[in-house]
């Protein structure tokens, strides 16, 4: 297997928690490759990672973080306008050329089952396989630079065909992409890769990336705030939280959805700090919210949450998708 993560100094813990499942749950594996986009990991954090990986008898690679606006051809206005892990975008060109496959997680997952399965999908000419995101690609269609019918995934998990990617000029297509809409695009490096793979998209089970949504409301209201198209069934959502393999701790406003700080809300806190207790970086992170932020919560959650749902729906599927998306 090879894996591959995107982080900075400042989330290397969190990747490592990530990383140490993914050696807990598939120990059955003959091989298991880990390559770390290094955004600025210090010497100090690089050594515990180092350490931790040898335990499991397992290797990592680290690959420089290219400069985006060198590498996009693009003069980026600011770090906000790449988004947070463009360089994902980069992997036929940072990834060795021989390889011809690869699971790129984000640092917030934590792989809770054995993955080879998922490792072994024969994907054909497709490029990418993944997660459908709960979004309404109908009402944002035009941002997403897709059909109404068009999977959209979310891109915590992406499974990555490399050689099509390289034969297909996915990264070619992404940076004449950047250049058309001028470094404006609405969710980042998880639209232009859903739009550069359009119709060589895998859908693939739930259980491969049980992103917070799943969690932080039922599904009824779920539906209810998201509207979403190409999405899963109730017994689907179900099943891949009764069968999650790849857990994805996404933001989200309903709850305090990150388990390595004090005070989540999020049902599997407790199963991420038992894997957390396992890396070198055992300590919780400490509740940093402004008292506003702490008051809003509380607010927000005296509402009945199937009045909430519908009152964001329509702010979300009917105002949103009219305005006008800078990252500036």
């Amino acid at each position: 297997m090879n894996i591959l993560y995107f982080t900075s100094d400042a989330f290397t813990s969190v990747a490592a928690v990530s990383i140490v499942s993914l050696f807990e749950n598939n120990k059955d594996a003959v091989e298991i490759n880990v390559y770390i986009i290094d955004d600025g990991i210090s010497e100090s954090n690089r050594n515990l990672l180092n350490d931790m990986v040898r335990k499991y008898h397992r290797k990592v690679y680290y690959i420089p973080a290219p400069d985006p606006s060198e590498f996009f051809n693009f003069l980026f206005k600011s770090r906000y306008q790449m988004g947070h892990s463009y360089m994902r975008m980069c992997i036929g060109s940072l990834l060795p050329e021989g390889m011809e496959k690869v699971l790129c997680l984000d640092s917030d997952t934590l792989v809770t089952g054995n993955i080879r399965e998922l490792w072994e999908l024969e994907m054909g000419d497709n490029i990418l396989a993944g997660v459908a995101d709960c979004v309404n690609v109908k009402a944002f269609k035009h941002q997403f630079m897709l059909d109404a019918d068009d999977i959209y995934c979310n891109a915590g998990m992406f499974l990555v065909n490399l050689k099509a990617w390289r034969e297909k000029g996915v990264e070619q297509k992404i940076c004449q992409t950047i250049k058309a809409h001028n470094g404006n695009i609405f969710f980042f490096e998880q639209t232009l890769m859903n739009y550069a793979c359009k119709g060589k998209i895998i859908k693939l089970e739930a259980k491969y990336n049980s992103y917070t949504l799943f969690y932080a409301l039922t599904f009824k209201n779920l539906i209810r705030w998201r509207r979403p198209t190409n999405f899963y069934s109730e017994a689907e959502v179900d099943e891949a939280k009764k069968d999650s393999r790849i857990i994805h701790f996404t933001r989200n406003f309903y709850m305090t959805s990150r388990p390595w700080v004090e005070n989540c809300d999020h049902p599997l806190t407790e199963m991420y700090r038992r894997y957390k207790k396992l890396t070198p970086w055992k300590e919780i992170s400490p509740d940093n919210r402004p008292a506003k932020k702490k008051l809003q919560y509380k607010f927000i959650h005296c509402i009945p949450q199937s009045l909430l749902a519908s009152i964001v729906n329509v702010m979300y599927n009917d105002i949103r998708p009219l305005m006008r998306w800078k990252n500036e």
